[in-house]
């Protein structure tokens, strides 16, 4: 039976999704499986992003209907763009509307940072500068400090081609360039790399969107399992030895 430990539903921004589910099944342990909505982000403008929520009701509903136990919103881009505090008023809306446990994203980040006791965050994106400066006004505006945040300048349709060593030599140079105590990769099309050469190089946690996100899935199901390979965050879902 597919899914036997857990089902988690996730509504995915885009109109195409390709990393985050090589990402994510490289990740969970076995008999957790992923069943996904779509929304309709081409572009990272106002108007895309205003009605890619606007599908967010619907898009929860086709899930709910798939019976999955948690449910995961993608598109921290549309938090952001509300605002501090957008996450937990998302979250209330699709709970009340499915009754269903859910968790979007950048909520997912926000809860890695406080298990992880990290204060000054370094953000390794794949965005343009309009884009990275929502994620510093977000993380400020939630009561972290952004130590450096640098971009590769890339467009949506972009992101997914990004090659693995650029984005870990992009991830590795952000940080020594501006030191902090912990990483952020966000968004879900860019693969963050070689998790446990860099936090071994670097000596910091390494939180990638993909990674938060799976990491309170399972934590809300109380899933337990050792996670090798995709850094700290991940290695904390490890059971207690009795």
């Amino acid at each position: 039976m597919y899914g036997w430990r857990a089902r988690i539903g996730h509504i995915y921004p885009a109109v195409v999704a390709e990393t985050f589910m090589s990402d994510f099944f490289r990740m969970v342990p076995e008999g957790v499986t992923l069943a996904m909505s779509f929304l309709s982000i081409e572009i990272l403008k106002k108007e895309d992003l205003e009605r890619s929520l606007g599908q967010m009701d619907k898009a929860a509903d086709f899930l709910k209907q798939r019976n999955v136990d948690v449910i995961t919103i993608g598109g921290a881009p549309m938090v952001r763009h509300l605002g501090p505090g957008a996450d937990q008023q998302l979250i209330e809306r699709i709970q009340k509307q499915t009754g269903i446990p859910t968790t979007t994203s950048q909520t997912a980040a926000l809860d890695a940072f406080r298990e992880l006791g990290l204060k000054r965050i370094v953000v390794a994106s794949p965005y343009h500068d309009d884009q990275n400066e929502r994620v510093r006004a977000f993380l400020e505006g939630s009561g972290y400090a952004v130590a450096g945040i640098r971009g590769l300048k890339k467009n949506i349709v972009e992101i997914h081609d990004i090659p693995l060593a650029t984005a870990y030599r992009h991830i590795r140079e952000t940080f020594l360039a501006h030191p902090g105590d912990g990483i952020y990769v966000p968004c879900a099309h860019f693969t963050a790399p070689h998790i446990e050469t860099l936090e071994a190089e670097l000596g910091v946690p390494v939180v990638s969107s993909t990674i938060a996100t799976v990491w309170q899935a399972l934590k809300i199901l109380n899933v337990r399992a050792l996670i090798q390979g995709e850094g700290r965050l991940l290695r904390s879902l490890a059971p207690t030895p009795a």
